[in-house]
């Protein structure tokens, strides 16, 4: 391993910059009053959204809102745990369940120099509670989504 990977990759001690620890307090605000409207004000245009029932990514703040509004809605009892932070973003960690079936989960944020979210990943645990999760947000988006008449 090289010096410069190290210092590029593992040595970024600190916390996130000011932008974006305003950033992720309206994104506390936003999920614990299910404001999905307010969300888009916190993201890029061209927002990468890396989904844990999917492995390309969403581009664009339509999709992650829609996914996130109907993921929310799945889950219960959502709490985040603990927060970790480097210079441009936290990662969260964070539990809740789908019926009766526990899970665990990290939330990985990247912030622009503006405070807007340029890149969230998500990860959950373990994976009987990720395909439940995905099976049901599926469902409803599916239902939710008008279809055309021909």
């Amino acid at each position: 391993m090289s010096q410069a990977f190290i210092d590029q990759v593992c040595l970024q001690p600190g916390q996130p910059h000011a932008a974006a620890q305003s950033a992720l307090l309206e994104w506390h605000r936003i999920v614990a009053n299910l404001d999905w409207d307010r969300l888009p004000l916190l993201l890029t245009d061209d927002v990468r959204f890396r989904n844990p029932a999917a492995f390309d990514a969403f581009l664009g703040k339509g999709p992650m809102v829609a996914i996130l509004r109907t993921v929310f809605d799945v889950m219960e009892d959502f709490k985040y745990e603990r927060h970790f932070g480097r210079a441009s973003g936290y990662v969260m960690e964070f539990t809740a369940r789908v019926g009766a079936e526990p899970l665990v989960g990290m939330d990985m944020v990247e912030f622009n120099a503006e405070g807007q979210i340029t890149d969230f990943m998500v990860m959950i645990r373990p994976a009987s509670a990720l395909a439940a999760l995905a099976a049901e947000a599926s469902r409803r988006m599916a239902t939710a989504t008008p279809t055309a008449s021909a």
